[in-house]
């Protein structure tokens, strides 16, 4: 089987929402995916998708708010 980077499904940046809801958000995706089995292939794969996807629009909102620095 041949490995694919999560980065693979990366489709442009990431239009990020305000600060705080994007703060918001993220610690609501740290609360869900708290539970994941870590024996479970599919859980950790869940959590790494949504946690990637959630820290890309963070790290988008944190930019926007710098001036794109």
């Amino acid at each position: 089987m041949t490995a694919t980077p999560l980065r693979t499904y990366d489709y442009g940046d990431p239009t990020p929402l305000d600060m705080a809801t994007e703060l918001r958000m993220a610690a609501e995706t740290l609360a869900e995916t708290a539970t994941a089995d870590i024996h479970d292939d599919s859980d950790m794969i869940r959590s790494a998708v949504a946690l990637r996807m959630r820290l890309r629009s963070l790290a988008a909102a944190v930019e926007a708010q710098r001036g794109g620095q």
